[in-house]
Parts: C-alpha cells; sequence; structure tokens
C-alpha cells in the first residue's frame, strides 16, 4: 500500500512596511529523522510517540547548540539552516484496526519582524498541546493551532476538516513572539508567551511578564488529502483524531548574526523562492541537495515499526485512539510524549504541560528567525522521565533595530493567502 505524502518548504517573512512584505522561503527536501525522540521533552531517551523531524543531520535525542551547527548536512535549502523543527506524525486510520503513515515532504514557517530580539543559542519553544482534546476560542495557544482544507474556501478551522482537502490539508501552528530576556528554556515554555491582547498573529504588545518582542515563528505542513472522506479517519501520533492536539517543536541551529544581514537588506530579499537573489544568503543556497539529507548517526532512530514500510495495527508507543473523546492518562507525561489528559496550556503561554528546562546562554544582538533509518536503539512504550526543571539568567538582551518593520496585518493576509 502506498505510504500518503506531504510536501515541505519553510517560509521566513520579514515585515518591512505596511505596503510590502518582504519574505523568502527556504525548502526542505525530506525527514531526517521520523522517529520517537524529542530532544526537549524527552532528552536522551525514548518520546511518547513518534514526531517527523527537519533540519539538522547531528538531530539527537539531547539537544546542543553547537552539535546543531556541527551537522554534515541540513535539509533544508539554505546551507547554514542547522534548526531542527518537529511535529507529531499523522497516520490515517484503515479498515480492520489498521493505521497508514503519511509521510511528511514539506513545510512553511514565517515570521515578520519589527524591533526584535534574536534566537539566542541553546533556544527552544514548543507551541500548542499534544493532550487537548477541548477547545477556547479566546486562549491564544489554543487558537493558535489551525487547519486550512485547500482548493475549498481556504477558512481556517482549529479541527480537523469534515471533509477532504482536494488541494492538501494544511496544518499550522504559531508560536509564541514575547520572551523573558532571560531564559532560553523554562518548563512548559513558559519563558515565552503570547501578546497580551489581540490575535496570537497579530503583534499586539508583549505582557510585562514578556516584555521582548521576537520572531513569530509559524510551522505550516502540507498534507496529500485527496482521498475519499471519511470521518475520524486521521489520527496524530499521540492518538488525537480530533485535531486540537497538533503542536511544534523548535531547537535552534542558526548562526548568530545572519538575521540582522537579512533585516538590513530589507526588501531585497522578499524573495519567495529565489533565496539566490537575497544578498545574505545567496552564497549558502544549496536549491534541493538536502533531499539527500540523512542523519549523522543513524542510531537515533528508534529501532520499531512505525509504518514507513506499510500499515501498522496500532500507533508506535501504544498510544490509544481517542475516537473523539479525552486523551488517555499515561505516566511520564508532558509535552510532546506521553501526557496526561488533564495538561491544560499555560495562560498567555505556549504551553503548561511539564517539560525538562535546560541552562540559558547569552542572546546576541541580532534577528534570527528560523524557518520551519533504522537503528538498534533500545525500545520503550514510556517517555523518559524528566529532569527538574532550572533556568540559568542570561544577560538583557539588546535589540537588533528599533525601527518598526511596518504593521502586522498586511503579514497575516499574504500568509493566510500563501498556498505552495
Amino acid at each position: 500500500m502506498s505510504i500518503l505524502t506531504f510536501s515541505l518548504s519553510s517560509l521566513i517573512l520579514f515585515l518591512a512596511s505596511v505596503s510590502a512584505d518582504p519574505f523568502f522561503v527556504v525548502q526542505h527536501g525530506n525527514a531526517i529523522v521520523t522517529s520517537r525522540r524529542d530532544p526537549i521533552i524527552s532528552p536522551g531517551g525514548v518520546s511518547g510517540h513518534v514526531h517527523s523531524i527537519v533540519g539538522s543531520s547531528s538531530f539527537k535525542p539531547s539537544y546542543d547548540y553547537q552539535n546543531s551547527l556541527n551537522g554534515k548536512c541540513t535539509s533544508a535549502s539554505v546551507s547554514v539552516d542547522k534548526s531542527n523543527y518537529w511535529v507529531p506524525q499523522l497516520y490515517r486510520k484503515l479498515g480492520e484496526g489498521k493505521l497508514e503513515l503519511v509521510k511528511m515532504n514539506r513545510v512553511n514557517t514565517s515570521s515578520p519582524i519589527e524591533q526584535m530580539y534574536e534566537f539566542p543559542k541553546g533556544r527552544k519553544m514548543l507551541a500548542g498541546n499534544p493532550f487537548r482534546n477541548t477547545f477556547d476560542a479566546n486562549d491564544p495557544a489554543q487558537a493558535a493551532v489551525e487547519y486550512v482544507c485547500l482548493g475549498t474556501d481556504d477558512t481556517p478551522m482549529n479541527a480537523f476538516p469534515e471533509r477532504s482537502c482536494p488541494d492538501d490539508l494544511r496544518a499550522q501552528v504559531t508560536f509564541p513572539s514575547c520572551w523573558d530576556g532571560k531564559n532560553v528554556w523554562l518548563e512548559g515554555s513558559k519563558h515565552v508567551s503570547y501578546p497580551s491582547s489581540g490575535r496570537f498573529d497579530a503583534g499586539g504588545p508583549c505582557p510585562a511578564t514578556h516584555p521582548y518582542r521576537i520572531p513569530t515563528l509559524f510551522f505550516e505542513y502540507h498534507f496529500n488529502d485527496k482521498y475519499t472522506y471519511t470521518p475520524d479517519a486521521r489520527v496524530w501520533a499521540q492518538g488525537d483524531d480530533i485535531g486540537y492536539g497538533f503542536h511544534g517543536d523548535f531547537t535552534n541551529g542558526w548562526p548568530e548574526g545572519l538575521f540582522t544581514q537579512i533585516v538590513g537588506a530589507g526588501e531585497s530579499c522578499a524573495v519567495l523562492f529565489e533565496i539566490a537573489n537575497c544578498p545574505p544568503l545567496s552564497k549558502y543556497f544549496t536549491g534541493d541537495r538536502g533531499a539527500t539529507c540523512q542523519p549523522d548517526d543513524p542510531s537515533v532512530v528508534v529501532n520499531e515499526e512505525i509504518g514507513l514500510t506499510g500499515p501498522v495495527a496500532k500507533l508506535p508507543g501504544d498510544n490509544p485512539i481517542w475516537n473523539g473523546g479525552a486523551a488517555p492518562n499515561k505516566p511520564g507525561g508532558s509535552a510532546g510524549g506521553a501526557a496526561a489528559a488533564s495538561a491544560v496550556p499555560a495562560s498567555g503561554g505556549a504551553s503548561s504541560v511539564a517539560a525538562p528546562a535546560s541552562a540559558a546562554s547569552s542572546p546576541a544582538a541580532a534577528v534570527a528567525v528560523p524557518p520551519a533509518g533504522s537503528s538498534a536503539a533500545p525500545v520503550s512504550n514510556a517517555a523518559a522521565s524528566a529532569p527538574p526543571p532550572a533556568s540559568v539568567p542570561a544577560p538583557a538582551p539588546a535589540p537588533t533595530t528599533s525601527a518598526r518593520y511596518g504593521g502586522w496585518g498586511g503579514w497575516r493576509k499574504r500568509r493566510l493567502n500563501y498556498q505552495h
């Protein structure tokens, strides 16, 4: 049986004025790793569910900024993007209890720029809650998870569409855009927050607890959805067949200072797919060579059947399908792993689900906007135990520029109309 696919690229947008929205697209040729790994939530261990991971080939069960930079290659068409980005693996229910893996092959990420602060070395972030089974439109962390059924009326919705999507199913999540200025990670991704008022992506004021504006990272995944619609057929790897539990993870691997140059280049980097025409990036453009990039260490892939060669009888990690109900309670849980159903998103933040913390490093004065095998590794059906929370203060960051780069309304309209 054929494996369904979706295409992957990454859109990075720099808002330069109300009338012009400079942006460029970084494409990814393939997923570097598809496995039960999550270095943010289950560092050094096996995570509770399967993720599709793109970016640096040096991806490991534990994240280290320098290790990311040392990757031999990247799935990105820009050779210096050594970040890693991942989301839960999508499956499709078949008859007789079988599940078909929907293979990833494109993601878009985007971000507007006004007065910004760089993603510091070691930055990690989460957006979304994998075990959310209800929806509150007034909570920005919940509203930030959306789906668009391309080829229909393209209206964003917050659960799986109740129809097939002739021009792809687009699953998307917007990350928090406000930072505490001190930490690269806090338990539950509490070092970042959504704006204190307005839509999650409207560029509203940052709360006093998180006063520093950071680029608004946006994941956008396109799935081939050209099949006869069957109710409740789509299911994320954690068992969510409703759709509220879509989520994204990010670990920074961009070199310091590069995005200062990109912001300085302004509209000359409004090149869409023509990255070779953006002066700061032209020498790093590699076309589709990222399609052949493989993990530096194949043993990062957990040795288990996840559906890459054919249908599976159950979700890897023994995750029960919710069947439209509550997420099951599972031990050792946290965002990205096998979390308890009672996990609730933090007010204004990415999620309040428990997750390991890590030391902060000093942020540089620059703007950085990341885009979006087999092994002998031991198999476990339980998420790794999280270490106790910790944080290390960093020196106060300095903005890249004091100039405001336009309004956010035009960015959002253009982003929603972007369907490539």
